[in-house]
């Protein structure tokens, strides 16, 4: 019963993950985790004993199932960029300059688009050593779904 519910459970999240994922940024990665968590609950049911061979298999196929998802995901958003992709530009309403990260010296830019009269609120991570610099009330050229208004790519002039 209980492999029953956590298959069901990675079935779920994988199609969140397919094709909702970029809708719920704010709960980036937390279907993958639970997908992960899943996969690691169902090889401790059913494999017994050596824990070398759970923690190989752990990464096998939870490494192989995220990434299979990843591709589909991008393979998804391509496909509705190219099908129904519809070109404006998004006005800059925020632009963030992140102090202390070491890893990533960036900025954060915050931007609005509308798509059938509702106003869709995102934002990207840029370089500071890119050479373009962004202000409020610039305009920021991308492509999103026409489907899809959530899924976006920013494009060139």
């Amino acid at each position: 019963m209980l492999s029953l519910i956590l298959s069901t459970g990675i079935i779920a999240c994988s199609y969140i993950h397919i094709y909702y994922s970029h809708k719920l940024s704010k709960l980036h990665g937390l279907d993958q985790l639970a997908i992960a968590l899943s996969i690691y609950f169902l090889i401790q049911l059913w494999f017994s004993g050596n824990y070398l061979v759970k923690g190989l298999s752990f990464v096998f196929l939870a490494g192989s199932t995220l990434l299979l998802l990843n591709i589909l995901h991008n393979n998804y958003a391509d496909n509705q960029l190219k099908m129904y992709g519809t070109k404006t530009n998004a006005i800059v309403t925020s632009v963030k300059y992140m102090s202390g990260n070491k890893s990533y010296p960036g900025i954060i830019i915050k931007f609005t688009y509308t798509s059938r009269g509702k106003i869709y609120n995102h934002s990207i991570m840029d370089d500071v050593e890119v050479e373009r610099r962004f202000f409020v009330g610039d305009t920021l050229p991308i492509k999103y779904s026409s489907m899809d208004p959530d899924l976006f790519e920013e494009v060139e002039n």
